[in-house]
């Protein structure tokens, strides 16, 4: 009832807006016709009242309004003052030929809508008394034909009726309608709490999209288990919230299928972390599609636990791989590959080339970053070769002073320079009819380099300060942690010494390429210094081999022996554990990026680093890339294109002019000049 009450009174207050205004305009009206009309000028002046009097009466109503107990009888107070004052704007305006008097039909729908059936037929009957009053009164007082009165009186009164009776038929539907929706409304309303609530209350993180995948729905749950607020979420599409998603929400798939994915995400406070998700389809009652409800569900603990049992699993295959091949007799005794273990990252390939070209006397050039083992593949080729029972000479071109590196090399005669007190063998003329391998070769001076293209050529040279040129017989095998092809184009290196080097290339991989083989590795180096240094280690613990897989190792495989060597040296025990470590190889999480890297770098990982990549100019490549895609994008307006690169203008500039993309043919110049 009290609600009923509060409804009605809300009712009224649009009632009294609904008074002023109608009456304000209609009054307005009839002044204004009078006036046009040339009408009695006393006219307005009586016009006046009624709009004065249906102001006071509803600014009064409005303020009592609030205190009033019985709102019924309020509001059919307030539609009989409508008929009253109704009646004296039909008396003002002409009585039996006033044009207002259907301005009863618009009380009668107030007291439909206010009071329904009994409000809209008493202000019906009111309407009609007062009417018929007019119609009496101007019969009495006026010259007006009978006939005139009593058209009047059949064309409205029974009007108001038929009024009442559509009003109450149309309010009280309008009142059911209401009802529903609100009832609609409540439902929707419960609905959504008890959504909110169940899935607030769930322990997962929760995420719900629209058939697009578009968020819409970003639980408390997942806001903490992501660090990402709902605002920030909500409108973008989930696989760019989450890149690691793999599902497409372009309807390719099955529509009835759940999905279930794992992926690393950078949380900006916790950062990398492994989330599960579970992508289920919402339909409607049709089978129509709605959306998805995607649960979210921190799984880095149980992947750090499946990582450690998986390493684990590796150093104890490493193990029984290194017990069967001592105790087998097979190929494996027949090329000796000391120190080279493993098989990730493409070295199976480079077991089988190099054990082709050992056979060979041909000239073999071995790329890769420093640490990555070239010189045990270099002895590896020697020493199951046709000249191991002969020297192997190594030499480290880059740690030779570039005035003693000829004399180093070919040796020299007594006297050729002050200090040249007796002859000097050098060292090639040491590798006769062996092997002599140049590390580093990129390192030779040019005028060295010419030298050593004759001695390829010719197998002789002429020592430092000689007259008669030496006969040499020895197969030469360099190596280079730089591209030597980029040393070429940039003038540093000779191309006819580079393809004399280069018969036979064997690119090898650096260590963060072949992660899977760091077990191996590291149990062949703990077997190796435990022995060394008369200790007994035979374990590594899984968090120690795991702080080990996430650390990048710039200085590749011999940066690891080093690692391993001081963890043997510090241990106390049979086991080497993440304390023995040094203590930058620690909490370095990287991994997980490596494993990004290497699945998003077009053509693989070995595709990109076996191209001895320039860190420059692959920079380079990416910015002009970027360059060139914001042109695009800004339909070649530079200015907009700098705002999308986040950049001024003139940054924006600098950079065209450095790569030479400035005046590229197709730039809309005019609209960059407009625009500029």
């Amino acid at each position: 009832m009290e609600a009923d009450n509060k409804e009605l009174g809300g009712k009224i207050k649009w009632l009294l807006l609904l008074r002023v205004g109608v009456l304000t305009f209609f009054l307005g009206a009839a002044a204004l016709v009078q006036f046009l009309k040339g009408g009695d000028p006393a006219l307005l002046r009586y016009l006046q009242f009624p709009l004065i009097a249906a102001y006071l009466f509803s600014i009064a109503s409005a303020l009592v309004l609030r205190w009033v107990d019985k709102p019924v009888v309020f509001a059919h107070v307030q539609i009989d003052f409508d008929v009253l004052l109704i009646t004296v704007v039909v008396l003002l305006t002409g009585g039996v030929d006033s044009p207002f008097p259907f301005l009863y039909n618009l009380a009668i729908i107030s007291g439909a809508v206010l009071l329904f059936f009994p409000g809209a037929f008493i202000t019906a009957g009111v309407a009609g008394v007062c009417y018929s009053g007019v119609l009496l009164w101007g019969y009495a007082h006026s010259a007006s034909a009978p006939w005139q009165a009593a058209f009047n009186f059949a064309l409205n009164v029974p009007a108001f009726f038929i009024i009442a009776y559509l009003s109450d038929l149309l309010a009280r539907r309008v009142f059911v309608v209401e009802r529903l929706l609100q009832a609609k409304q409540k439902d929707y309303l419960d609905l959504e709490s008890f959504k909110d609530a169940l899935l607030q209350g769930v322990g997962s993180g929760v995420a719900i999209t629209d058939v697009k995948g578009q968020v819409s729905y970003f639980n408390s749950r997942a806001q903490a288990l992501t660090s990402l607020g709902e605002s920030s979420v909500k409108g973008k599409k989930l696989t760019d919230v989450f890149p690691g998603v793999t599902y497409s929400f372009d309807g390719a798939g099955d529509p009835n299928r759940i999905v279930v994915d794992e992926f690393p995400f950078t949380d900006p406070k916790k950062g990398t972390i492994h989330l599960k998700l579970t992508l289920a389809p919402l339909r409607d009652q049709n089978e129509q599609p709605l959306g998805y409800v995607c649960i979210f569900e921190d799984v880095t603990k149980r992947k750090e636990l499946e990582e450690k049992v998986r390493l684990g699993e590796e150093m104890r295959k490493a193990k029984e791989r290194e017990r069967r091949e001592r105790e087998q007799e097979g190929p494996s005794d027949q090329f000796r590959f000391d120190g080279v273990v493993g098989r990730g990252g493409g070295v199976e390939s480079i077991y089988r080339l190099v054990q082709k070209v050992a056979a060979t006397t041909t000239n073999v050039l071995i790329m890769g970053d420093s640490g990555t083992g070239k010189e045990l593949v270099a002895r590896a080729i020697h020493s199951n070769g046709p000249r191991k029972d002969r020297p192997f000479i190594a030499v480290n071109c880059g740690a030779i002073p570039e005035n003693l590196m000829e004399s180093e090399l070919f040796g020299h005669v007594r006297g050729a320079f002050t200090g040249a007190v007796s002859d000097h063998v050098g060292l090639f003329k040491q590798a006769e009819s062996g092997t002599i391998f140049l590390d580093e070769v990129g390192e030779l001076p040019l005028h060295l380099q010419v030298k050593m293209l004759r001695v390829l050529q010719e197998k002789a040279f002429t020592p430092v300060g000689g007259s008669r040129q030496l006969k040499v017989d020895v197969r030469v095998i360099s190596a280079s942690n730089r591209d030597l092809r980029q040393e070429v184009e940039k003038g540093r290196f000779r191309e006819d010494l580079f393809y004399r080097l280069n018969v036979v290339q064997v690119t090898l991989p650096p260590l963060r390429n072949r992660k899977e083989d760091i077990p191996s590795l590291v149990h062949f180096f703990v077997a190796k210094f435990s022995g060394s240094q008369g200790k007994e280690v035979d374990e590594v613990s899984s968090e120690a081999l795991m702080e080990l897989m996430n650390y990048g190792f710039p200085g590749n495989i011999r940066e690891l022996e080093n690692i391993i060597e001081h963890a043997v040296a510090v241990t106390a025990k049979n086991i080497i554990t993440e304390d023995d470590l040094p203590s930058y190889i620690r909490g370095v999480p990287i991994a997980d990026e490596v494993k990004l890297f290497e699945k998003t770098t077009p053509g693989g990982p070995e595709t990109f680093f076996n191209r001895s990549i320039s860190l420059d100019d692959e920079l380079a490549t990416h910015e002009k890339c970027l360059l060139l895609g914001a042109l695009k994008r800004a339909n070649g307006v530079q200015k907009r294109a700098a705002e999308l690169l986040g950049i001024n203008y003139r940054s924006f500039r600098h950079r065209l002019e450095k790569y030479s993309l400035l005046g590229m043919k197709g730039q809309p110049e005019e609209e960059e000049q407009a625009v500029e």
